[in-house]
This record gives structure tokens, sequence and C-alpha cells, in this order.
């Protein structure tokens, strides 16, 4: 019976030093906060091109999309006045951007997408474009409904009117 319980003890012993030896080696997956990367720069000449603003406050969108703009219009570098259009679509588009846009950022995205031939190919790019084309073509259609809707409730008044003449 001692020798049972010694075992067993030995046992557990060695299993929790084991598991305290798994831990502290980070062998045992630890789960990590998600924090949104910071922004990566891009300096030429006094103009920051950045690839993403996570953290702009709703009217620093407006500002930003200013400042880009006139980055496209009037930088020397090319290739700053194509990230620049995508940066653009991403702002247009972004959850957090209290005026959305969502045309805007096709158009953007077009433009980036024929000043860099080979993002085409690239699946982030074709992802987004596919997105938003779908929310255009769904945009077009609630317009579409809206109308549809208008036009019923006008019906519907003039019916009422109608009965209300034959009571």
């Amino acid at each position: 019976m001692y020798n049972k319980r010694f075992d067993r003890m030995t046992v557990q012993v060695a299993l929790l030093c084991c598991g305290f030896v798994f831990a502290v080696a980070g062998c045992i997956p630890q789960q990590q906060s998600i924090r949104e990367t910071p922004p990566v720069i891009v300096q030429k000449e006094a103009v920051v091109v950045e690839s993403f603003t996570p953290d702009l406050k709703p009217g620093g969108y407006s500002k930003e999309i200013a400042r880009l703009k006139t980055v496209i219009k009037s930088h020397h570098e090319r290739s700053e006045r194509v990230k620049a259009h995508l940066h653009l679509a991403s702002l247009y588009a972004s959850y957090k951007n209290p005026n959305m846009h969502y045309n805007k950022a096709l158009e953007e995205l077009n433009r980036y997408i024929s000043l860099n031939p080979k993002a085409a190919k690239e699946y982030d790019v074709q992802n987004r474009l596919h997105l938003l084309r779908e929310i255009e073509q769904l945009s077009e259609k609630n317009v579409k409904l809206e109308q549809a809707i208008e036009e019923l409730k006008l019906l519907d008044q003039q019916i009422e009117q109608k009965r209300e003449r034959y009571r």
C-alpha cells in the first residue's frame, strides 16, 4: 500500500514537473493578444504614404484622403502615387470611416490595378475587387428596390383614396 501511494505521488510530481518545463520552454501554446500592427511608413521627400492606418480618428479620414489625393497629383515618384491609390481604396472602404464610399474605393482600386498590373494577380487585391463589385451591384439593386417600394406606397395611397370615395 505504501509503495502504490509513493508510486502515484512520484508519477504526479513527475507529470507536474514536465508540465512546468514545457510551459516555461514555450512548448505549450499560449494565447497571444491580438494587436494592430503599427503602419509601415515609407518616406520620400517629406511625403509619407502609409500602407495601412488602422487607428485614424473619424475626422482624420477626410484629412488623410485629401493628403493622399495631393500625393497622387504632385508626387514625383510613380511608385508612391500607385501606393496612394491602394491606400485611398482602403480608406474609402474602411469600416471605421464615418463617410464610407464603396464606389470611390472601387474606382481607386481599379486605378491601382491599371497602374500596377502585377497587383491584379494578388489574392488580396482580387478579393477586395470582388467584394467591392459585389457591394456595388447590391447597392444598385437596393436603390431599385427602394424606388419600387416608394411606387408601391403611392399606388397603395391611390387605391385607399379610391376606396374612400366609393364608401
